[in-house]
């Protein structure tokens, strides 16, 4: 049975490192690590997203989340869970394409609806830990770079962010005993940040 940890966060906030340091972390323990990623990292991922992103869709959080769970069986059928001791995603179903919905807008039902079928795309397991990252305006522009998704949209980039921090809140993640830390990055350097707020509590 494989461990899932999952690192969440919107353009700019520096969930690459992170992810990395984790991995690292259970390495030098000696265990197994797989990395994993949102499904905007598969192939139809990367479709779907630049559908609805690019071409401004606008779907209802339950259909947005049944398309990104859709893709993401791609990334999730990699995982080996009977030799895959720990595995580390950078993203994971909490997100979606285009930060458009979150978990946090969610009806009840619905996110229970979702909820159990990305527990049956993973073999009925959450994650055990799941680390939701905020990062400030001008740190998050100047770290994402050309890929940054918040050009002169910083009203919505903290708005976003603002949603992020709600989805603890979510009746769903009380229900079901999610771990779901949220860290303030605060322009600091990614591995302070792992070291004096995310090691601790793995």
């Amino acid at each position: 049975m494989a461990f899932l940890y999952t690192v969440n966060g919107i353009s700019g906030t520096p969930r690459q490192e992170i992810t990395n340091y984790i991995a690292e972390y259970f390495e030098k323990k000696g265990e197994k690590v797989t990395f994993i990623t949102d499904p905007k990292g598969s192939n139809y991922g990367r479709l779907a997203n630049e559908i609805v992103v690019d071409h401004h869709i606008v779907l209802s959080s339950f259909t947005e989340a049944l398309l990104y769970l859709t893709c993401s069986k791609e990334i999730f059928d990699q995982v080996d869970r009977n030799s895959h001791a720990i595995v580390v995603s950078k993203g994971s179903f909490l997100e979606t394409f285009g930060y458009q919905n979150q978990l946090s807008d969610w009806e009840l039902e619905d996110a229970r609806k979702i909820f159990f079928l990305f527990s049956k795309h993973i073999r009925n397991t959450y994650p055990l830990l799941s680390i939701v990252l905020t990062e400030d305006y001008i740190t998050a522009e100047k770290r994402a770079g050309k890929k940054f998704e918040y050009k002169n949209k910083e009203e919505k980039y903290l708005n976003d962010s603002n949603r992020f921090l709600r989805i603890k809140e979510h009746p769903i993640i009380q229900e079901i005993g999610i771990k779901l830390v949220n860290i303030s990055v605060r322009s600091r350097n990614p591995m302070t940040v792992f070291q004096e707020e995310i090691e601790p509590i793995l």
